[in-house]
């Protein structure tokens, strides 16, 4: 049941701004191991925060039940999952970027996603929509190793 699909990471906001990582993890910890602590100070009027990482879905669920309000310090903690920012994307620093440019206007993202699945998975293909000189661009991105090759071969 605790596999990747399952979050184990907790937001954990309105802190003093006396609490510490070492509190934070001292304080959770009672309910189960947790992973890590990442404090966000920032020098505004802003509260601190932090993210409390578990390495087990049913702790991470049993801090929240038992945390959401808990005064630490003095203050009321609002805690809930973490989520992720619609502009943080999925890490594909170790996928392969593949530049097709020099398309016609009426080739589209489905079309260079179907021109390059047969050399393995493609996680994302983006249609640039801005033209250049009247020529369209597009990107691919894959984590299958094969399509480095394609540098050089495709080409619109």
């Amino acid at each position: 049941m605790d596999d990747e699909t399952h979050p184990k990471t907790l937001y954990v906001g309105n802190l003093s701004r006396d609490v510490t990582e070492i509190l934070i993890l001292q304080l959770f910890a009672q309910i189960g191991p947790c992973k890590s602590c990442k404090m966000i100070t920032e020098h505004t009027s802003n509260d601190p925060y932090c993210f409390v990482e578990f390495f087990e879905h049913r702790d991470a669920a049993a801090a929240l039940a038992a945390m959401n309000g808990r005064k630490i310090l003095g203050k009321g903690v609002k805690v809930n999952w973490a989520t992720t920012p619609s502009s943080q994307k999925k890490d594909t620093s170790n996928h392969f970027h593949v530049f097709v440019g020099d398309l016609s206007p009426e080739i589209t993202t489905d079309d260079v996603t179907a021109a390059f699945a047969p050399f393995g998975k493609i996680s994302n293909a983006h249609r640039i929509g801005q033209e250049l000189e009247g020529l369209q661009q597009g990107t691919v991105h894959s984590g299958d190793s094969d399509l480095p090759k394609l540098r050089t071969t495709y080409w619109w």
